[in-house]
């Protein structure tokens, strides 16, 4: 028999913990000195050659506009932003600290910032400024948020719960609160607390796509069907996502529909032929279900193609070559799995048994 089959490596990396931001920093609060409109045009001119060489129209246009008003915190908020997002982090910080010094009444300048530190990795500071703009803005909820979420990451999980109860005591109506109230008792074990906080997620907000997708996650995980329902809804919100395809594919074969697992992992196939675990799936599937051991072995070999150092396809390829009475071929994988996990019982098993 083949080791347990390859788990949903492909959904578990990712989900809930896409839809929140995790580890922000905290810089002092100081700035560019260039006081002339001459130095400002001299530096926004350099920029603009930057945004060339970046090629981005959006760069290049708002560098035309702070041409003509350099003093607009909100024109260098905007730049700041589109620097993050082209991963020009000291521009962005630059930016940033601008748009504070020129407006420092408005929370969505220090949130910027925020967000630039946090795309550095600087958690420390940024947890820091995050403290100050609860001071200086109260009632702003993303700060709340933020804050809950940086205490989550850390595990600290009932200070983030104490955050996400401050922003819903200012907006009782947050999705992404009760999101994050969720993803802290799904990760501390509470499943009951997790499901009921992301059902009212959803119920604020029907469009909640990870919503649905992580109660699909802790159903899938008991083999609870009930998960088909949450994976069917999040596919109608987006019915592109090959990973909660993948999901919902991976949980028809361990629930034992087997030739909808087939139909799910050719559908996903057909648009991305890297899905290394799609190929060791319907590998095991024709190898222990369908009993078409030359089928199998095409997949070991396609899933082995994609990642020539899994172990555990390797095992798996030698196992088939094995029930295909190629010894040869089938110690050959097993040294090659031994290789790579020198400590794969099954495969030193395997191979005092050829």
């Amino acid at each position: 028999m083949l080791p347990n089959l390859l788990p949903m490596q492909m959904i578990y990396n990712h989900y809930y913990k896409q839809s929140v931001l995790f580890l922000f920093i905290l810089i002092a609060l100081g700035s560019c000195k260039n006081n002339s409109n001459e130095e400002l045009k001299t530096e926004t001119c350099i920029n603009d050659s930057l945004s060339i060489k970046l090629n981005s129209p959006e760069l290049k246009a708002v560098n035309a506009e702070l041409l003509d008003n350099p003093n607009s915190a909100e024109l260098y908020d905007k730049r700041a932003n589109i620097y993050i997002s082209l991963k020009q982090l000291n521009e962005a910080v630059n930016d940033a600290k601008r748009a504070i010094k020129l407006d420092s009444a408005k929370a969505d300048f220090y949130m910027t910032l925020v967000d630039a530190y946090y795309t550095q990795n600087n958690t420390r500071l940024a947890k820091e400024l995050l403290e100050i703009i609860q001071k200086k803005f109260p009632e702003n909820v993303d700060a709340l948020l933020k804050l809950a979420e940086i205490y989550y990451i850390v595990k600290q999980y009932q200070k983030g719960i104490d955050y996400v109860n401050k922003a819903l005591k200012i907006n009782e109506r947050l999705a992404k609160a009760y999101y994050l109230k969720g993803s802290i008792y799904r990760e501390s074990g509470d499943t009951a607390r997790a499901v009921s906080s992301l059902e009212t997620a959803i119920e604020q907000d029907t469009k909640f796509e990870n919503a649905y997708i992580d109660i699909a996650l802790m159903y899938a995980a008991r083999k609870n069907p009930i998960a088909l329902e949450y994976y069917n809804n999040a596919l109608k919100i987006n019915p592109y996502n090959d990973n909660t395809i993948y999901a919902r594919a991976k949980l028809l074969q361990d629930i034992g529909k087997i030739d909808e697992a087939i139909i799910e992992y050719k559908s996903i196939l057909t648009k991305n032929k890297n899905c290394e675990n799609c190929y060791y799936n319907l590998g095991a599937i024709y190898l222990e279900i369908k009993k078409d051991n030359k089928i199998a072995l095409e997949n070991f070999t396609n899933a082995i193609a994609l990642n020539p150092n899994s172990a555990q396809a390797y095992f798996a390829r030698g196992y088939t070559y094995s029930k295909l009475k190629d010894k040869a071929s089938a110690k050959a994988d097993y040294n090659m799995c031994l290789k790579i996990q020198p400590n794969f019982e099954s495969a030193i098993q395997a191979l005092n048994e050829l």
